[in-house]
């Protein structure tokens, strides 16, 4: 039971007053008031069936969804499954038909009762044509045609909420929050969700939500210190200079992978030994401590080790005299009129500043680079699927050449791209598949952690995929925000903050 839970609890007993009185009301949990949340990015709909392709606007949206909309589980904080709207599961022999047991006296926002027929609905919407989802009197069933042992672990995490629309197109949740309001023009988007009085899983300790999009990521430590803000999102180089100024920071794990693509197809790139020069010839450990402000750790693979337990065997190397060795032996021209092209999303400050520290680096071990910041696609939606796995929650970013001169766009053809990709799950097999995936490697055969390994090295020694670094996720917090407690790899528990007293509380909360 949650600490919202047990406040609840106490108030239905009417001993809540009693309790409080024997208590520091500074430091126990209270009901009321407005959360206001400012966040960089924007999410134009909070339809689980509408999911952002891209990793790091999915996460996004994840964020958002999860204050109006539950899944049939959820991840505790050792990333152990535990039950949300389904309160048992199991599955045959081959994992191919899994029953989820769905819990009783559930209602949706709007009064709706939560039934296994609508779940099926919501499921089957979101998992597409080749699964079955059916319902039985008390159960979900989801059948397949292959085995699907992780089936519960990723229906944990992404886009895979269960829903309920109405006559009117409406959608509805069994989430802790309602919304109340959502912005329709493209400018100014600020959201506004209120507290769900009848939720199953206790009411939440704040009444309202303020979410203010496309906040100016600049202004985001002045939204705290004049008190217009309790929580902004911030990014790696901010984090050092708000904690400086006495105002609380909270971070995840790594939890976002930088890392160059390379197209080994392209006539200047199929030499190994030029791809491997690369690689050594990027300061990774300067990336992650001047460019990120030591809010990066260099990475050699993929993962994190605190998903994985084996990056030490994945070690970042940092070595210029045989980055050019290489480059002599692969008869790379250094002076050759036409330079290799680094594309990055031109929106993304930090992805910027870490292509230019890549490019000086490249340079100095004498390989010609030109970096092209170029417009991302925008959102885009994935459709329901209809292959024989579970969705992706992510596709490959595709990137539209920036406007040249006149309006005009000019064609580009990268030779390497820089990707910001954000590991969704603390789950290792689930977190590289979805990686993998999003740059169109293999990922069958995922069961074992030494597949796991073997299929994480693969992209790496061939020098198709080169890792930069690990990021957290981090934000600035408002001295009134309490119980702050998301978990470790990130994302938002707001039904179980609470506001305080406005007294100034310093330092950093991790």
């Amino acid at each position: 039971m949650g600490a919202r839970q047990i406040v609840a609890a106490l108030l239905l007993l009417g001993v809540a007053g009693a309790f409080a009185s024997r208590a520091n009301a500074s430091t126990q949990p209270q009901f009321g008031g407005t959360l206001r949340v400012q966040i960089s990015e924007r999410v134009t709909t909070i339809d689980p069936r509408q999911w952002p392709s891209e990793s790091t606007k999915a996460d996004v949206s994840e964020r958002v969804n999860s204050l109006v909309f539950d899944r049939l589980v959820r991840l505790d904080d050792k990333a152990g499954l535990q039950p949300a709207l389904a309160i048992s599961w199991e599955h045959d022999a081959q994992a191919k038909r899994w029953l989820f047991r769905i819990r009783e006296g559930v209602k949706f926002s709007d009064g709706t009762a939560l039934t296994p027929a609508i779940a099926a609905m919501a499921l089957q919407q979101l998992l597409g044509v080749s699964f079955d989802v059916s319902a039985t009197a008390d159960s979900v069933v989801i059948q397949a045609d292959r085995s699907l042992p992780e089936l519960a672990t990723e229906l944990s995490t992404g886009r895979y909420f269960i829903f309920r629309t109405g006559a009117d197109n409406s959608i509805a949740g069994t989430g802790a929050f309602r919304v109340a309001e959502w912005p329709v023009a493209e400018g100014f988007a600020k959201a506004v969700f209120v507290a769900n009085e009848t939720c199953w899983a206790g009411r939440p300790f704040v009444d309202k939500i303020e979410l203010l999009m496309r906040a100016d990521p600049g202004a985001q430590a002045n939204a705290i210190s004049f008190d217009q803000a309790d929580v902004v999102d911030l990014s790696a180089p901010q984090v050092r200079r708000v904690a400086q100024r006495s105002i609380r920071t909270a971070s995840s794990d790594p939890v976002e992978l930088f890392a160059l693509v390379i197209d080994e197809s392209l006539p200047t790139l199929k030499d190994a030994r030029l791809r491997q020069a690369i690689s050594l010839a990027i300061d990774r450990a300067s990336i992650a401590d001047v460019i990120l402000q030591k809010q990066g750790v260099a990475a050699g693979g993929l993962l994190p080790n605190w998903i994985s337990g084996y990056a030490h065997l994945l070690p970042p190397t940092f070595d210029l005299p045989r980055a050019k060795d290489l480059l002599a032996a692969s008869r790379h021209e250094p002076s050759r009129p036409v330079p290799l092209v680094l594309v990055y999303d031109s929106g993304d400050a930090e992805l910027r500043a870490v292509a230019d520290r890549v490019a000086v680096n490249l340079r100095e071990a004498g390989i010609m680079i030109q970096v092209s910041g170029q417009h991302s696609g925008g959102l885009q939606v994935e459709p329901a699927p209809d292959s024989g796995r579970l969705p992706s929650q992510t596709q490959g970013k595709q990137v539209q050449p920036a406007p040249a001169a006149g309006g005009k766009s000019k064609a580009i053809t990268p030779d390497l791209r820089l990707l910001r990709h954000h590991l969704a799950a603390p789950d290792p097999a689930l977190a590289l598949s979805q990686l993998l995936n999003s740059l169109g490697e293999a990922t069958a055969g995922l069961e074992t952690l030494e597949q796991v390994y073997d299929a994480e090295r693969a992209p790496i020694e061939a020098y198709r995929v080169i890792p930069l670094v690990h990021v957290s996720e981090s934000y600035g917090l408002s001295p009134r925000v309490r119980d702050w407690m998301p978990p470790r790899w990130g994302g938002w528990r707001l039904d179980e903050v609470w506001l305080g007293p406005a007294t100034v509380a310093g330092g950093n909360s991790q």
